[in-house]
Protein backbone atom coordinates (compact mmCIF):
# COMPACT_ATOMS: atom_id res chain seq x y z
CA UNK A 1 0.00 0.00 0.00
CA UNK A 2 1.07 3.23 -0.74
CA UNK A 3 2.52 5.41 2.27
CA UNK A 4 1.68 9.23 2.09
CA UNK A 5 2.71 11.72 4.58
CA UNK A 6 0.53 15.35 4.80
CA UNK A 7 2.65 17.77 6.14
CA UNK A 8 -0.11 21.01 6.91
CA UNK A 9 -3.37 20.55 8.17
CA UNK A 10 -4.66 23.89 7.58
CA UNK A 11 -7.85 24.82 5.50
CA UNK A 12 -6.99 23.31 2.46
CA UNK A 13 -4.42 20.67 3.80
CA UNK A 14 -6.85 19.32 6.20
CA UNK A 15 -9.29 18.26 3.79
CA UNK A 16 -6.74 17.07 1.32
CA UNK A 17 -5.74 15.00 3.72
CA UNK A 18 -9.31 13.60 4.73
CA UNK A 19 -9.63 12.99 1.22
CA UNK A 20 -6.32 10.95 0.71
CA UNK A 21 -7.39 8.81 4.13
CA UNK A 22 -10.78 8.18 2.69
CA UNK A 23 -8.85 6.85 -0.64
CA UNK A 24 -7.34 4.37 1.16
CA UNK A 25 -3.86 5.38 1.35
CA UNK A 26 -1.77 4.87 4.81
CA UNK A 27 -1.15 8.21 5.70
CA UNK A 28 0.81 9.95 8.42
CA UNK A 29 -0.28 13.54 9.66
CA UNK A 30 1.90 16.30 10.63
CA UNK A 31 0.90 20.15 11.52
CA UNK A 32 2.66 22.91 13.78
CA UNK A 33 -0.25 22.93 15.89
CA UNK A 34 -1.84 20.59 18.24
CA UNK A 35 -5.12 21.44 18.01
CA UNK A 36 -5.14 20.91 14.23
CA UNK A 37 -3.43 16.96 14.66
CA UNK A 38 -6.24 16.67 17.44
CA UNK A 39 -8.93 16.90 14.93
CA UNK A 40 -7.47 13.95 12.95
CA UNK A 41 -6.57 11.77 16.14
CA UNK A 42 -9.53 9.33 15.30
CA UNK A 43 -8.92 8.85 11.73
CA UNK A 44 -7.54 6.05 9.91
CA UNK A 45 -4.06 7.75 9.61
CA UNK A 46 -1.29 7.82 12.25
CA UNK A 47 -0.36 11.33 13.95
CA UNK A 48 3.27 11.85 13.54
CA UNK A 49 5.45 14.42 16.00
CA UNK A 50 7.59 16.25 13.14
CA UNK A 51 7.91 16.00 8.84
CA UNK A 52 10.73 13.70 8.91
CA UNK A 53 8.48 10.91 11.48
CA UNK A 54 5.58 11.47 9.06
CA UNK A 55 7.41 10.87 6.30
CA UNK A 56 9.81 8.26 7.80
CA UNK A 57 9.30 5.14 4.71
CA UNK A 58 6.69 7.35 2.79
CA UNK A 59 6.61 6.99 -1.02
CA UNK A 60 4.56 10.71 -1.90
CA UNK A 61 4.81 13.91 0.86
CA UNK A 62 2.43 16.32 0.58
CA UNK A 63 3.28 19.88 1.67
CA UNK A 64 0.61 21.94 2.25
CA UNK A 65 1.92 25.42 4.55
CA UNK A 66 2.05 28.91 4.25
CA UNK A 67 4.68 30.60 2.96
CA UNK A 68 8.68 29.98 1.44
CA UNK A 69 10.33 29.80 4.89
CA UNK A 70 7.74 26.89 6.45
CA UNK A 71 7.99 24.76 3.07
CA UNK A 72 11.98 24.88 3.25
CA UNK A 73 12.17 24.53 7.05
CA UNK A 74 9.29 20.95 6.35
CA UNK A 75 11.22 19.79 3.45
CA UNK A 76 15.01 20.35 3.94
CA UNK A 77 15.36 21.48 7.23
CA UNK A 78 17.01 19.37 10.28
CA UNK A 79 13.57 16.95 10.42
CA UNK A 80 12.21 17.78 7.36
CA UNK A 81 10.98 14.84 4.90
CA UNK A 82 14.09 14.66 3.01
CA UNK A 83 15.90 13.94 5.98
CA UNK A 84 13.59 10.11 6.32
CA UNK A 85 12.43 9.57 2.88
CA UNK A 86 14.05 6.90 0.35
CA UNK A 87 15.17 7.19 -2.91
CA UNK A 88 12.46 6.96 -5.46
CA UNK A 89 9.70 8.60 -2.84
CA UNK A 90 8.46 11.83 -4.53
CA UNK A 91 7.54 15.46 -2.85
CA UNK A 92 4.39 16.82 -4.03
CA UNK A 93 4.57 21.02 -2.98
CA UNK A 94 1.40 22.81 -3.29
CA UNK A 95 2.29 25.94 -1.35
CA UNK A 96 2.55 29.12 -3.57
CA UNK A 97 6.22 29.69 -3.19
CA UNK A 98 8.92 31.19 -5.60
CA UNK A 99 10.76 29.44 -8.69
CA UNK A 100 13.90 30.08 -6.60
CA UNK A 101 12.86 28.15 -3.71
CA UNK A 102 11.30 25.29 -5.63
CA UNK A 103 14.53 24.64 -7.30
CA UNK A 104 16.51 24.89 -4.27
CA UNK A 105 14.33 21.97 -2.43
CA UNK A 106 14.42 20.21 -6.21
CA UNK A 107 18.03 20.08 -5.57
CA UNK A 108 17.92 19.28 -2.24
CA UNK A 109 15.71 15.95 -3.16
CA UNK A 110 17.96 15.04 -6.03
CA UNK A 111 20.96 14.56 -3.78
CA UNK A 112 18.89 12.19 -2.00
CA UNK A 113 17.12 10.64 -4.93
CA UNK A 114 13.83 12.05 -3.65
CA UNK A 115 11.65 14.10 -6.80
CA UNK A 116 10.60 17.26 -5.70
CA UNK A 117 7.50 18.29 -8.21
CA UNK A 118 5.57 21.57 -7.87
CA UNK A 119 1.54 20.89 -7.55
CA UNK A 120 -0.87 24.24 -7.27
CA UNK A 121 -3.81 24.01 -6.00
CA UNK A 122 -6.90 26.05 -7.21
CA UNK A 123 -10.24 25.70 -6.05
CA UNK A 124 -10.26 27.84 -2.26
CA UNK A 125 -11.65 25.48 0.56
CA UNK A 126 -15.08 25.18 -1.68
CA UNK A 127 -12.54 23.03 -3.36
CA UNK A 128 -10.55 21.26 -1.12
CA UNK A 129 -13.82 19.87 0.93
CA UNK A 130 -15.24 18.69 -1.64
CA UNK A 131 -12.20 17.52 -3.36
CA UNK A 132 -12.54 18.75 -6.25
CA UNK A 133 -9.13 20.83 -6.33
CA UNK A 134 -7.17 21.67 -10.10
CA UNK A 135 -3.69 20.73 -9.23
CA UNK A 136 -1.22 22.37 -11.63
CA UNK A 137 1.86 20.11 -11.92
CA UNK A 138 5.41 20.62 -13.17
CA UNK A 139 8.12 17.68 -13.22
CA UNK A 140 9.30 15.13 -14.76
CA UNK A 141 6.91 12.45 -15.90
CA UNK A 142 7.95 9.70 -13.84
CA UNK A 143 7.76 11.67 -10.90
CA UNK A 144 3.82 12.82 -11.30
CA UNK A 145 3.31 9.95 -12.79
CA UNK A 146 4.29 8.42 -9.24
CA UNK A 147 2.45 10.97 -7.57
CA UNK A 148 -0.94 11.05 -9.49
CA UNK A 149 -2.86 8.49 -7.45
CA UNK A 150 -2.44 10.50 -4.46
CA UNK A 151 -3.28 13.52 -6.05
CA UNK A 152 -6.19 12.69 -7.93
CA UNK A 153 -7.80 12.32 -4.06
CA UNK A 154 -8.77 15.43 -3.70
CA UNK A 155 -8.94 16.38 -7.35
CA UNK A 156 -11.21 17.02 -10.08
CA UNK A 157 -8.54 17.06 -12.53
CA UNK A 158 -4.68 17.08 -12.59
CA UNK A 159 -2.81 19.40 -15.42
CA UNK A 160 0.83 17.93 -16.09
CA UNK A 161 1.99 21.70 -17.24
CA UNK A 162 5.53 20.77 -18.20
CA UNK A 163 9.08 20.39 -16.06
CA UNK A 164 9.82 21.30 -12.62
CA UNK A 165 7.79 24.98 -12.28
CA UNK A 166 5.13 24.94 -15.04
CA UNK A 167 2.73 24.18 -12.59
CA UNK A 168 3.77 26.80 -10.34
CA UNK A 169 3.84 29.70 -13.30
CA UNK A 170 0.28 28.21 -14.33
CA UNK A 171 -1.12 29.12 -10.94
CA UNK A 172 0.53 32.51 -10.35
CA UNK A 173 -0.34 33.57 -13.94
CA UNK A 174 -4.00 32.39 -13.29
CA UNK A 175 -3.62 34.01 -10.03
CA UNK A 176 -2.59 36.81 -11.63
CA UNK A 177 -5.84 36.95 -14.05
CA UNK A 178 -7.90 36.45 -11.19
CA UNK A 179 -6.40 39.30 -9.34
CA UNK A 180 -6.32 41.31 -12.48
CA UNK A 181 -9.98 40.87 -13.08
CA UNK A 182 -11.13 41.50 -9.26
CA UNK A 183 -9.63 44.73 -9.63
CA UNK A 184 -11.18 45.85 -13.36
CA UNK A 185 -14.68 44.69 -11.32
CA UNK A 186 -14.35 46.98 -8.76
CA UNK A 187 -13.18 49.76 -11.03
CA UNK A 188 -16.86 48.89 -13.40
CA UNK A 189 -18.75 48.88 -10.20
CA UNK A 190 -17.13 52.41 -9.66
CA UNK A 191 -18.42 54.14 -13.27
CA UNK A 192 -21.55 51.73 -12.67
CA UNK A 193 -22.55 52.94 -8.56
CA UNK A 194 -21.33 56.34 -9.94
CA UNK A 195 -23.93 56.79 -12.48
CA UNK A 196 -26.56 55.17 -10.66
CA UNK A 197 -26.87 51.89 -11.84
CA UNK A 198 -27.45 48.83 -9.69
CA UNK A 199 -24.19 46.75 -8.90
CA UNK A 200 -27.10 43.78 -9.02
CA UNK A 201 -27.50 44.87 -12.73
CA UNK A 202 -24.13 45.27 -13.41
CA UNK A 203 -23.37 41.36 -12.07
CA UNK A 204 -26.10 40.72 -14.50
CA UNK A 205 -24.75 42.00 -17.43
CA UNK A 206 -21.20 41.36 -17.28
CA UNK A 207 -22.56 37.42 -16.23
CA UNK A 208 -24.89 37.78 -19.40
CA UNK A 209 -22.92 38.94 -21.95
CA UNK A 210 -19.49 36.69 -21.37
CA UNK A 211 -17.51 39.15 -20.64
CA UNK A 212 -14.07 37.41 -19.44
CA UNK A 213 -15.03 34.68 -22.09
CA UNK A 214 -14.23 37.70 -24.80
CA UNK A 215 -11.26 39.39 -23.36
CA UNK A 216 -9.77 35.55 -23.48
CA UNK A 217 -10.74 34.49 -27.07
CA UNK A 218 -8.65 36.17 -29.34
CA UNK A 219 -5.32 34.96 -27.37
CA UNK A 220 -6.74 31.73 -27.16
CA UNK A 221 -6.07 29.19 -29.54
CA UNK A 222 -8.55 26.48 -30.40
CA UNK A 223 -11.83 26.80 -32.84
CA UNK A 224 -12.75 29.36 -35.85
CA UNK A 225 -10.79 32.13 -35.57
CA UNK A 226 -8.45 34.55 -37.33
CA UNK A 227 -5.52 33.45 -35.28
CA UNK A 228 -5.82 29.83 -36.35
CA UNK A 229 -6.08 30.39 -40.05
CA UNK A 230 -3.02 30.50 -41.82
CA UNK A 231 -3.43 34.40 -42.65
CA UNK A 232 -1.01 36.57 -41.38
CA UNK A 233 -3.23 39.73 -42.93
CA UNK A 234 -6.63 38.76 -41.03
CA UNK A 235 -4.51 38.33 -37.60
CA UNK A 236 -3.19 41.71 -37.85
CA UNK A 237 -6.75 43.40 -39.29
CA UNK A 238 -8.24 42.00 -36.22
CA UNK A 239 -5.94 42.92 -33.52
CA UNK A 240 -5.78 46.21 -35.54
CA UNK A 241 -9.40 46.43 -35.01
CA UNK A 242 -9.24 45.17 -31.72
CA UNK A 243 -6.92 48.09 -30.70
CA UNK A 244 -9.20 50.92 -32.06
CA UNK A 245 -12.04 49.61 -29.99
CA UNK A 246 -10.31 48.77 -27.42
CA UNK A 247 -8.38 52.50 -27.01
CA UNK A 248 -11.87 53.92 -27.88
CA UNK A 249 -14.04 52.12 -25.33
CA UNK A 250 -11.59 52.81 -22.28
CA UNK A 251 -10.99 56.36 -23.29
CA UNK A 252 -14.57 56.95 -23.10
CA UNK A 253 -15.00 55.01 -19.57
CA UNK A 254 -12.44 57.06 -18.21
CA UNK A 255 -13.72 60.08 -19.41
CA UNK A 256 -17.01 59.44 -17.57
CA UNK A 257 -15.18 57.85 -14.24
CA UNK A 258 -13.34 61.78 -14.50
CA UNK A 259 -16.72 63.56 -14.71
CA UNK A 260 -18.17 61.09 -11.90
CA UNK A 261 -14.94 62.31 -9.82
CA UNK A 262 -13.57 58.38 -9.68
CA UNK A 263 -9.92 57.43 -9.77
CA UNK A 264 -9.18 53.99 -12.21
CA UNK A 265 -5.60 53.13 -12.38
CA UNK A 266 -5.96 49.66 -13.66
CA UNK A 267 -8.35 51.13 -16.65
CA UNK A 268 -5.68 54.02 -17.08
CA UNK A 269 -2.81 51.75 -17.19
CA UNK A 270 -4.64 49.22 -19.33
CA UNK A 271 -4.92 52.06 -21.69
CA UNK A 272 -1.86 53.05 -21.77
CA UNK A 273 -0.63 49.75 -22.81
CA UNK A 274 -3.44 48.49 -24.47
CA UNK A 275 -1.53 48.97 -27.88
CA UNK A 276 1.18 46.45 -26.50
CA UNK A 277 -1.50 43.94 -26.22
CA UNK A 278 -2.93 43.98 -29.79
CA UNK A 279 1.10 43.66 -30.67
CA UNK A 280 1.78 40.87 -33.08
Amino acid sequence: MTKVAMIGLGRMGGPMATHVIDAGFDVSLFDISAESLQRYSEMAAAVASSPADASRGADVACIVVFDDAQTIDVVSGSVGVLTTMQPGAVVTIHSTISPSTLRILADAGAKVGVAVIDAGISGGEAGSNAGTLLTMVGGSADAVEAASPVLQAFSKEIIHAGELGAGLALKLARNATGYICMAAVHEAMQIAAGAGVALSVLQHTIAETGVFDQALSPFMLGGPSPLTDNDPQSLRDLLLHLQSLGEKDLDQALNLAGELGKDLPVTTATRQSFHSVTRL
